[in-house]
């Protein structure tokens, strides 16, 4: 361990802390909660942060409608969901969102004032909710499994998954993942993507797709999916979907969360992940599916 890291996390002195919960719902104290791709993000963060400091982690999303597709969402004991605050310390390496090609994304400052956040709090069990970018772009599987355990899909949600794949004439692992993150201006506000904007993004997808090989569009934008139906070897279905973030979910009452997670559920049992995003941090929807299943992953910028 480099010494200046060793002397950060020896920094933690709150013998009282015993372990740390990143939790996922719609509503902080402080805040509403940004979309599923961003808790998962801060779940690794947090993850290194207390191996770091040898503090036990974990995450519950009991709390979150989206809950109602999770095996057993497990409520992990003394969390009080009513006082639950984000912690919206990003991490970013230079001030940069994307490190995909860097090993680490080591920040002393980040480290120091996280730190000092758990040395603050007087309880045994700290919920709380990060978004925080991880401080090493490597994943080990012990953590990979621990969020996976907590993000199994029900009975309901793995009969769902079987039932579109036969739908639309797909098998597990038979095909790749396009992921197409268009923005919150399409999901969220209604508004008309034009046609020389997905033109624009036919014409980037044609470099990396191949005619012989299946692929399944995902996005957040059902009019891109129908205008990219045109290509023989493209699937898609078309269902009405929702951001997962308290901050931009219109309704819990209807089908939009369950097909959300159904996007979800069926990257997993893809062979290769196409993600193109209008976000420089990566859509992390589709980037930490890919991490949790080991599926080969692409980023492109749109």
């Amino acid at each position: 361990m480099h010494p200046e890291i060793k002397e950060i996390a020896n920094s933690f002195t709150n013998t009282r802390l015993k372990k740390i919960v990143n939790v996922y719902q719609t509503d902080y104290k402080n805040m509403k909660s940004p979309g599923l791709g961003d808790f998962l993000r801060g779940c690794f963060c947090l993850m290194q942060v207390c191996r770091l400091i040898n503090v036990e982690f974990d995450i519950d999303i009991s709390q979150h409608p989206l809950s109602k597709y999770i095996e057993n969402p497990t409520r992990v004991e003394g969390v009080d969901y009513n006082n639950i605050h984000a912690y919206m310390e990003h991490n970013r390496r230079n001030g940069k969102n994307n490190y995909e090609t860097v090993a680490s994304n080591i920040n002393p400052s980040f480290l120091r004032n996280i730190i000092n956040y758990f040395n603050s709090q007087n309880c045994e069990t700290l919920g709380l909710f990060s978004n925080a970018f991880p401080s090493f772009n490597i994943y080990s599987q012990i953590g990979k499994e621990l969020i996976k355990s907590r993000l199994r899909p029900n009975e309901y949600m793995r009969n769902y998954v079987d039932f579109t794949l036969n739908q639309i004439g797909l098998s597990k692992k038979g095909y790749g993942v396009i992921h197409i993150r268009s923005g919150d201006k399409y999901l969220v506000n209604g508004e008309v993507m034009s046609e020389s904007f997905m033109t624009w993004i036919d014409n980037i997808i044609k470099h990396y797709t191949f005619p012989d090989r299946r692929y399944l569009i995902i996005s957040d934008c059902n009019i891109i999916k129908k205008y990219l139906k045109s290509h023989s070897n493209f699937y898609i279905y078309v269902r009405a979907i929702e951001h997962l973030g308290g901050e931009a979910l219109k309704s819990i009452e209807t089908n939009g969360i369950m097909n959300t997670m159904l996007d979800f559920f069926l990257m997993e049992h893809s062979n290769a992940i196409l993600s193109l995003s209008v976000y420089d941090h990566v859509s992390g929807f589709s980037k930490y599916s890919s991490i949790l299943n080991d599926i080969p992953f692409k980023y492109i910028k749109l």
